[in-house]
């Protein structure tokens, strides 16, 4: 096995942490909307700093794995939206960390909001890319009560 393929087959190892931490990190940011303690806000935007570098890993690691993958005709859009809503949540969960890091303990309610939708829209793009990812592993029928 070269190098490449060895990091590409990486994906399903590395691709499970960043997800539990920017989800998390969204969790935390709900929680904070009731109780707002401090240094919750420290914790989230190291959540989100080491998310968003744990989602650019799975991200490069995904895109070489999908050159050794071959899906059957039918699961190739699949293929196709799981890899660009990935791209898509490695930026997304890099500019919620930058604003994490940046409007940590804003005190303007506008600010606030800004960093928890970004938040929360990286974990909802995230959610998407995971789903997709999984149906390709598990099946389309997974959930099917039928089979």
């Amino acid at each position: 096995m070269d190098l490449s393929t060895l990091f590409g087959r990486l994906h399903p190892l590395v691709l499970h942490f960043p997800i539990a931490l920017l989800l998390l990190a969204a969790a935390l940011e709900m929680v904070r909307l009731k109780w707002d303690r401090p240094g919750l806000g420290g914790t989230i935007t190291l959540l989100m700093v080491i998310g968003a570098t744990g989602a650019l890993i799975a991200t490069a690691t995904g895109w070489v794995f999908a050159v050794e993958s071959h899906p059957r005709p039918s699961m190739r859009w699949m293929l196709q939206w799981h890899r660009w809503l990935g791209v898509l949540t490695t930026v997304l969960a890099g500019i919620a960390a930058w604003l994490a890091f940046r409007l940590s303990e804003a005190p303007n309610p506008g600010a606030r909001w800004v960093r928890r939708s970004a938040i929360w829209l990286t974990s909802l793009i995230l959610i998407g890319a995971a789903h997709l990812g999984a149906l390709m592993v598990w099946g389309e029928d997974y959930f099917d009560p039928s089979s």
